[in-house]
């Protein structure tokens, strides 16, 4: 079932922005608390330990911080030049396109157990190849993030559109591109769509399709009940059940959009995510489950951690798509060793997708790191086939 939500998308922007307090409890965060981009951050976008504190405090300051009245949003922008390479290594490039533009905004929704977090992209545009070239997607419009957070004790219930992995936060990389093992889709059931005598859908529908799939680091529509426990010597135990459901919350704003990025919901759960961890500071150990039946499921065992200058996540498990069960695996490398210059790498591999493993290395360098910065971003993929170079020049503030 296709079902127009504007008015839940709208009220619930209302409900993110438009309650009386909120100028005193939203970001900018830097602007409001008067404090640089560093507090918070090993080198933007990647958060240190006090700012995944701030994070699961739902973007609340601890005691000691004063909050003042500020433009209750951020600005994200950035410019890409992507270059693709086919197994001739011929080189097909898209240079110089604007492919994002976000609103961000974050912190209490009035009262002081409930807060919001918002990311919507008014330029949402990237690269995809299709019958043999390589062009644009056109996405202006969608929320990537738009969520309530509802907290007591160690109880908290999140409602609304956000990804489903709470230990890795993909979004906050320093590369470019998000770790295959969680972004890679387990295909949802074409049940009620309708396929042409060649067997193929319309794009309506092949969108309805894309949106019954499941990743760990895919956005959709969900309810998460989780569970927050102090353990031991600053470790703390967290875990959580989400019922996501097939859909995406957007305004699209061109026709291409309309389609490509149409506001849609299924009332027809893909199945539960199940997700455990202990955590201190940035070292993490844990795991989650997918299930939707015996024949769609997905499991994966996760840690990170940091010394010095350096962190890492490790993750390795396994998912199963009709009769095929197949191992993926990924490990992540980060030198880190100054606020404003970082470089890193990624090996990972998942079976059966007719692919060598892949190694991406980047470099990710900023600055001033103030109440904003201007960030640059290289990245390239070495695997046979599928040879990419990535170029992004940002500005936050």
């Amino acid at each position: 079932m296709r079902t127009r939500s504007w008015v839940a998308v709208l009220v619930l922007t209302g409900l993110s922005a438009g309650r009386p307090d909120a100028a005193e409890a939203i970001p900018y965060f830097a602007r409001k608390y008067d404090v640089t981009c560093q507090t918070c951050h090993v080198s933007p976008p990647k958060l240190n330990a006090f700012g995944e504190a701030f994070r699961e405090r739902g973007y609340r300051m601890p005691s000691g911080f004063e909050a003042r009245r500020t433009v209750p949003f951020a600005i994200w922008a950035s410019g890409r030049s992507d270059a693709l390479h086919d197994e001739n290594e011929v080189s097909d490039a898209v240079r110089a396109y604007m492919n994002k533009l976000e609103v961000i905004s974050g912190g209490s929704a009035g009262v002081p157990w409930l807060s919001y977090f918002v990311e919507w992209r008014p330029v949402s545009l990237e690269t995809r190849t299709r019958d043999g070239r390589v062009g644009l997607r056109d996405r202006s419009g969608r929320f990537e993030d738009i969520f309530l957070t509802a907290a007591a004790d160690q109880l908290d219930v999140t409602a609304g559109q956000f990804r489903q992995i709470n230990q890795v936060d993909v979004s906050l990389r320093l590369g470019l591109s998000e770790p295959l093992v969680l972004s890679a889709s387990l295909q949802g059931s074409d049940a009620g769509l309708m396929r042409d005598a060649d067997g193929r859908l319309s794009a309506a529908d092949g969108r309805r399709l894309s949106l019954r799939g499941f990743s760990p680091a895919g956005r959709a529509p969900a309810v998460r009940v989780g569970w927050s426990e102090p353990i031991w010597n600053g470790w703390s135990w967290k875990t959580s059940a989400t019922l996501p459901v097939p859909g995406e919350f957007s305004i699209p704003l061109t026709r291409e959009a309309r389609v490509e990025a149409s506001n849609e919901i299924e009332i027809d759960p893909k199945g539960v995510f199940i997700e455990s961890f202990v955590r201190r500071g940035l070292t993490s150990f844990g795991g989650h489950l997918f299930y939707d039946h015996a024949d769609r499921f997905l499991a994966h065992a996760v840690t990170t951690g940091n010394q010095g200058f350096v962190h890492w996540t490790g993750i390795t498990g396994l998912a199963k798509t009709g009769d095929v069960l197949r191992g993926r695996w990924s490990v992540e490398g980060e030198y880190v060793p100054s606020y404003f210059f970082g470089v890193g790498g990624r090996l990972e591999d998942r079976a059966g997708d007719g692919a060598e493993a892949a190694f991406v290395p980047y470099v990710n360098a900023h600055f001033p790191g103030t109440k904003y910065t201007l960030r640059f971003t290289a990245e390239h993929r070495f695997q046979e086939g599928r040879n990419a170079t990535l170029f992004e020049f940002a500005t936050i503030f």
